[in-house]
C-alpha cells in the first residue's frame, strides 16, 4: 500500500503527475496548512489513473490502467475491455476473443501495440484475437474513439493499442510475479497460470528495460448444437402443407487445451534530455488442442416427399432417407506473433521534434496433420424440432413415425438399434486429413515531424507519413475419401498394409466407444484412442490420394494477397482561447491490393474409387488487383471551461479495408455440383441431381454428361470479392466529462457515423458469372473440363458474397458514471445506446437493414466494496442481440416468389406465396447476453495480494437464430454454444 499526500485531482493534473505518486504542494493563503493524506489502491487506483491519461489526450478515448500495484482490475485482456463504455466482445469458448467499439464488428476495430499493426495468421478476418495477449506485459490498454491524422486511420469502430511494460513509464524499480489455476465446470481440470513482469532503470535513469514472461494452460468444455454453417434452412412441401425446416441438426462437444506462452522485452536509451531510443521485441504464441465429437442428424439427404410429418404450428418434423452421422475431429494448431519494432526521437533547437519508427510483425499459423474419422447410418427415419433457442432429433421407429405421420408406409432400411446408445453398424465411411497454413507479415516504416511555437495562436504543426507492406499467404491442403474405396490405392504405403486394408472397411461396433456429456449427443462415440489407432492405421488411405492436391478442398481457401499503403498527413493544434484548443489537419492514403485463388468444382460422382486423382476441376483466377485512395481531413476541439470540466468534439473520417475471407479471390460451387438435363423444360428435383446416371443411366461417360446436361441454377456459390473497396466513414463525436472529485465522474458522449461503401455478407444472391465484379474464366472451365458445361449468362439462384452496399448511419449515446462512497462501497457503470440503418443495395436488399454487428444496448454495471486490504466486485454486463448475416430480398426476388405462386396454383397447387427467393427469413441474429462476474482480492502484506474470479455466474451462453417467418412458426436457432462458468484463484507477489 501506498500513502498518498495529494491535492484534488485537477491540481495532480495541472502539475502533469500521476494521482499515484506522491506530491507536496502549499496552499497559497497559509503556509502552514495540513497535506490531506489520501490512500489510493486497487480499483479506485486504477480508475483514476486511466481518467487522467484519457484527459491528456489529443482525441477522445478510454483507458484500463494499472493501479500502483501493478496490477490490472481484471486479470485477462479481454475482460477488462468489456468494462468500458460502447465495448462488447466475441467470445470463443467462454473467452473474450475480439472486441467490438460502439456497435461495429471487430473487422472495424484495428488493434496496435506500441502503435504499431500487429499481423495475425490465426483468421481470415483483420480482427485480432485480444486472448492471446496476457494482460501481465501491458502496461495500460487504450481504446481511441475518434483519431487524429497522425494515427491509422484503418479503423471505423476505434483502435485498441496496448502498450507493453515500459520501466520509463514506471520511473522506478519493479519485480511482480502471479501465479494462478483456473478450473471450468465442464472441464473440473485445472488450468495453471505464472507470470513474470519488471522494470529497472540503469546508469542513473538514462537505460530503461521492461520485460515479461507469461506461460498458460487453460482447459475447457463447450458444448453446441448448429443448424448449418453454410446452408440455409428449406422448404419442404408435402401435400398441402409447407414448412420451413433445418438443414440439418449438429450436436458438437469440443473439447480444448489451450496453451499461451508470450514474452516481451521494451530496452530504452536515453542518452541526454533531448534524445531517446528504443528497441521492443515482443512474441506470443498460442497453441489449440482441440477435439471435438460431432453429431449430425442429416434431414437435407430426405428428399421432399420422404417428409410425412411438418407440423409447423408444434414445429416438428418427421421424415425417411435421414442419415446419422458421427465424427471424430482431432486437430493441434499453434498461432504465433513476434513483433519488432526500433526507433526514437529527437528533439532540436526552436522547437522541432522528429519521431520514426520501423517496425515488423510476423504471425503464423501452423496446424499440421489435423484429422477425423466419421461414421454413418443410412436411411433411416428420424423426428426433429426447432424453435427460438433449441434445435432437437432423434431417430424413431419406422412404424411410431406412421403412426404419428398418419400414413400407411415409411420406408428404411437403416440397421439401427432403437432404444440404445449402441449404434455397432456405423460404418467407417469417410478418413479426413488437413494440413493447414498461414502467414501474415507486416512491415511499417512511420516517420513524425514536429514544429512547437511558444508564442502566437499555432501551438504545433506536425506532418509525416508512413509505408506499409503486408503480404498473407493461405494453403491448406485436404484429403477427404470414402476409406473403402481408396484402400487399394493408399493402404500398400501404410505401416501395417493388412491392418490398412482391414480397417478401412470396419464398422463402430469393432472399437471401444463411451458416453458424450453433451445432452444432445444421443448415441456413444469411438474413444480417443481408438479414434486416434483408426486414423494413424488407415491415413494412407488418404495421403496417397491426390498427390498433386488438386482436390477442391485442397484449392478453395488458397491465396496469396498483397497490400502496399502509403500515406501523408498534415496536422496542426491552434491555441483558439486560454483553455480550448483546435486540432486541424488531413490524410491521404492509398492502398494496391492483389489476390490470387482459385475456381473450382468439386467433380468426384464419375470418379474411379480406385483412381490416385483428382478429377475436381481447379483454374486459377488471375486479373484481381484494385487500388482504392481518399483524403481524409478531420477537425478536433478540446475545450476545458473549469477544472472540473472537459468538452470535445471532432468531425473526422476513418475507413476500414476488407476483410482477407471476403476480399480474397475465390469461385467456388459448394458441395458436389447439381446437374440438369439440358432437354427439360424445367430444372426440378427430378431433372437435377448431383449424379447424372441419376438422371440418365446412359450418361456415364464424360462426352455423355456434357453432352446432355448443363450446371443448375440451384448450385450454391461460395465467391470471394477481390474488388471489394475500403469502407469509409465520416464520425462526428462530441463529449461532456465532469471530474467533480477523486470520488465521482460522470461523462456523456454523443457520436454519429456515416459509412459509404459498408460491406456486407448476403446469402442468396441471383446472378450470373459474368455478373460477379471480377473477371471469371468461364471458356477455360469448358475447354479444360471433359465433362461440365457452363453456360455463359446463366443465373444461379444462390450466390453467396460481400458486396459494398450503398450507405450506413450508426448514433448512439455514452454514459459512464463511477463513484467512491467513504464506506468503501463504489459503482463503476456506463450504458451505450445505438441506433443504425444500412442500404445494401437495391439488387441485394429492398428496404433498409440494421447495420450488422450492431448491439442496440450494451450496459455494464460494477457495483463493489473495497479498503486497504479487501475488495470485492460483483460486474454485470448485457448486450442486445446483433445482426450477423443477412438474406437477400429484392423486388426481382418478390416477383419470381408472386410467378411461383401463381404457376402452383394453375398447376392445381397451393397457391400461396412462399418467400424462397425473397429471404429476410435467413437473417442471422446473435441473441441478447447477460454475464455476471464475481472478483475479490485480498492484500495478505505489502508484497502478497491473492484474488478469486467466477465467470459466468449466469450460466449465459451464445444463441444464434434465423428470423425466420409463418412458415417456420417464427424463429429457428442458428447456433447455440454452452461454455459454462469458469472458476480461478491466483497471487500476486511484489518482490520489489
Amino acid at each position: 500500500m501506498n500513502n498518498l499526500k495529494v491535492k484534488p485531482l485537477a491540481l495532480a493534473i495541472a502539475l502533469g503527475l500521476s494521482p499515484s505518486a506522491l506530491v507536496y504542494a502549499q496552499s497559497d493563503s497559509s503556509a502552514d496548512a495540513q497535506l490531506e493524506e489520501v490512500i489510493v489502491t486497487g480499483v479506485k487506483a486504477a480508475d483514476l489513473n486511466a481518467r487522467e491519461a484519457e484527459r491528456s489526450k489529443d482525441a477522445f478515448s478510454s483507458i484500463i490502467s494499472q493501479d500502483d500495484a501493478g496490477n490490472f482490475a481484471d486479470q485477462n485482456v479481454a475482460e477488462s475491455l468489456q468494462r468500458l463504455p460502447g465495448i462488447t466482445l466475441q467470445k470463443s469458448e467462454g473467452e473474450g476473443r475480439y472486441v467490438n467499439v460502439r456497435g461495429l464488428g471487430a473487422d472495424f476495430v484495428s488493434v496496435t501495440m506500441n502503435g504499431s499493426e500487429l499481423a495475425s495468421g490465426g483468421g481470415d478476418g483483420r480482427a485480432f484475437a485480444l486472448d492471446a495477449i496476457p494482460a501481465d506485459m501491458l502496461g495500460s490498454i487504450e481504446v481511441y474513439k475518434s483519431l487524429t491524422p497522425d494515427q491509422d486511420l484503418n479503423s471505423i469502430g476505434g483502435t485498441v493499442n496496448v502498450k507493453t511494460v515500459s520501466a520509463f513509464d514506471k520511473k522506478r524499480d519493479t519485480l511482480k510475479l502471479k501465479a494462478q489455476v483456473n478450473n471450468q465446470v465442464y472441464k473440473d481440470q485445472l488450468s495453471p497460470k505464472i507470470s513474470l513482469s519488471g522494470t529497472n532503470l540503469l546508469f542513473d535513469d538514462r537505460i530503461g528495460i521492461g520485460y515479461s514472461v507469461s506461460t498458460e494452460q487453460r482447459n475447457s468444455v463447450n458444448y453446441e448444437v448448429r443448424h448449418h454453417s453454410t446452408t440455409d434452412a428449406r422448404y419442404i412441401t408435402n401435400g398441402n402443407t409447407t414448412a420451413l425446416v433445418p438443414y440439418q441438426f449438429e450436436a458438437k462437444q469440443e473439447e480444448g487445451e489451450r496453451t499461451r506462452n508470450a514474452a516481451s522485452l521494451d530496452i530504452g536509451f536515453r542518452p541526454t534530455n533531448n534524445s531517446e531510443y528504443y528497441l521492443r521485441l515482443s512474441h506470443t504464441s498460442y497453441q489449440d488442442l482441440d477435439v471435438a465429437l460431432r453429431e449430425y442428424s442429416r434431414f437435407d439427404t430426405s428428399s421432399a416427399s420422404e417428409f410425412v410429418l411438418l407440423d409447423v404450428e408444434n414445429k416438428i418434423m418427421g421424415a425417411a432417407g435421414t442419415e446419422l452421422q458421427h465424427q471424430f475431429f482431432i486437430q493441434d494448431g499453434v498461432a504465433t506473433t513476434d513483433s519488432v519494432a526500433i526507433g526514437g526521437k529527437n528533439n532540436f533547437d526552436n522547437g522541432w521534434e522528429i519521431e520514426y519508427d520501423l517496425s515488423v510483425s510476423k504471425g503464423e499459423w501452423d496446424k499440421p496433420g489435423a484429422s477425423r474419422v466419421q461414421f454413418r447410418a443410412r436411411d433411416m427415419p428420424m423426428i426433429g424440432g426447432w424453435g427460438p433457442n433449441y434445435l432437437w432429433s432423434m431417430p424413431i421407429e419406422r412404424d411410431h413415425l406412421e403412426y404419428l405421420a398418419g400414413v400407411d408406409q415409411v420406408l428404411s432400411n437403416a440397421p439401427y438399434n432403437y432404444g440404445s446408445r449402441q449404434q455397432p453398424d456405423m460404418g467407417f465411411d469417410n478418413l479426413f486429413i488437413e494440413d493447414s497454413f498461414r502467414t501474415d507479415d507486416v512491415s511499417q516504416l512511420k516517420i513524425d515531424i514536429k514544429k512547437e511555437f511558444e508564442t502566437g495562436k499555432i501551438n504545433y504543426i506536425k506532418f509525416g507519413g508512413t509505408v506499409k507492406n503486408r503480404e498473407r499467404d493461405r494453403n491448406k491442403d485436404r484429403w477427404s475419401v470414402i476409406p473403402s474405396d481408396k484402400a487399394s490405392i493408399g493402404c500398400p504405403a501404410a505401416e501395417d498394409p493388412e491392418l490398412c486394408f482391414d480397417l478401412a472397411s470396419s464398422e463402430l461396433g469393432d472399437f471401444e466407444t463411451f458416453e458424450p456429456a453433451h445432452a444432445d449427443i444421443r448415441h456413444n462415440f469411438i474413444t480417443y484412442d481408438d479414434a486416434r489407432y483408426l486414423i494413424d492405421a488407415t491415413k494412407t488411405a488418404a495421403t496417397e490420394f491426390d498427390k498433386n492436391n488438386n482436390d477442391q478442398d485442397s484449392v478453395k481457401d488458397d491465396y496469396v494477397l498483397t497490400e502496399d499503403v502509403q500515406n501523408i498527413y498534415l496536422m496542426a493544434e491552434f491555441a483558439t482561447s486560454d483553455n480550448s484548443t483546435l486540432i486541424v489537419g488531413g490524410k491521404y492514403e492509398t492502398t494496391t491490393f492483389d489476390s490470387t485463388g482459385n475456381f473450382s468444382i468439386r467433380w468426384d460422382r464419375n470418379e474411379d474409387s480406385s483412381s490416385a486423382t483428382s478429377d475436381d476441376i481447379v483454374v486459377p483466377l488471375t486479373n484481381t488487383q484494385t487500388t482504392y485512395s481518399d483524403f481524409l481531413p478531420s477537425i478536433h476541439w478540446k475545450y476545458e471551461p473549469r477544472d472540473d470540466l472537459l468538452v470535445r468534439a471532432a468531425l473526422w473520417t476513418s475507413f476500414t479495408r476488407p476483410n482477407f475471407s471476403d476480399s480474397r479471390a475465390s469461385v467456388e460451387f459448394s458441395g458436389r455440383v447439381i446437374l440438369c438435363d439440358a432437354n427439360a423444360v424445367e430444372e426440378t428435383s427430378l431433372t437435377c441431381d448431383d449424379r447424372p446416371t441419376d438422371l440418365n443411366s446412359a450418361w456415364s461417360s464424360d462426352e455423355a454428361v456434357k453432352a446432355n446436361t448443363v450446371i443448375g441454377k440451384a448450385n450454391t456459390l461460395k465467391i470471394g470479392n477481390p474488388s471489394l473497396k475500403a469502407q469509409y466513414a465520416t464520425n462526428l463525436d462530441t463529449s461532456l466529462t465532469w471530474y467533480a472529485s477523486d470520488d465521482l465522474y460522470f461523462q456523456a458522449a454523443l457520436f454519429a457515423k456515416q459509412i459509404d461503401g459498408f460491406i456486407a455478407e448476403v446469402r442468396g444472391q441471383e446472378m450470373s458469372l459474368e455478373d460477379l465484379p471480377f473477371y471469371v474464366p468461364v471458356e477455360t472451365i469448358n475447354e479444360s473440363s471433359p465433362a461440365l458445361n457452363l453456360i455463359p449468362g446463366k443465373v444461379y439462384d444462390d450466390v453467396n458474397m460481400s458486396i459494398n452496399g450503398e450507405v450506413a448511419h450508426v448514433y448512439g449515446l455514452e454514459l459512464t458514471y463511477s463513484q467512491y462512497f467513504n464506506s468503501g462501497l463504489f459503482i463503476q457503470s456506463n450504458a451505450t445506446f445505438i441506433g443504425s440503418s444500412a442500404d445494401v443495395g437495391s439488387t441485394v436488399r429492398e428496404d433498409k437493414i440494421a447495420l450488422p454487428f450492431q448491439a442496440d444496448e450494451t450496459l455494464n454495471l460494477t457495483v463493489g466494496w473495497e479498503n486497504d486490504d479487501v475488495s470485492v466486485r460483483l460486474i454485470g454486463n448485457y448486450r442486445s442481440a446483433v445482426l450477423e448475416q443477412i438474406g437477400s430480398c429484392t423486388a426481382a426476388n418478390k416477383a419470381q416468389d408472386i410467378a411461383d405462386a401463381a404457376a402452383r396454383a394453375e398447376a392445381g397447387g397451393n397457391g400461396a406465396i412462399i418467400p424462397e427467393s425473397c429471404k429476410k427469413w435467413a437473417d442471422v441474429y446473435e441473441d441478447n447476453t447477460f454475464g455476471l462476474d464475481f472478483k475479490a482480492t485480498w492484500k495478505v502484506t505489502d508484497m502478497i495480494g491473492v484474488y478469486f474470479d467466477a465467470l459466468n455466474l449466469t450460466g449465459d451462453r451464445s444463441v444464434r437464430y434465423y428470423t425466420g417467418n409463418e412458415y417456420s412458426n417464427g424463429k429457428m436457432m442458428y447456433s447455440g454454444e454452452d461454455f459454462g462458468t469458469s472458476f480461478q484463484l491466483g497471487v500476486n507477489v511484489k518482490i520489489m
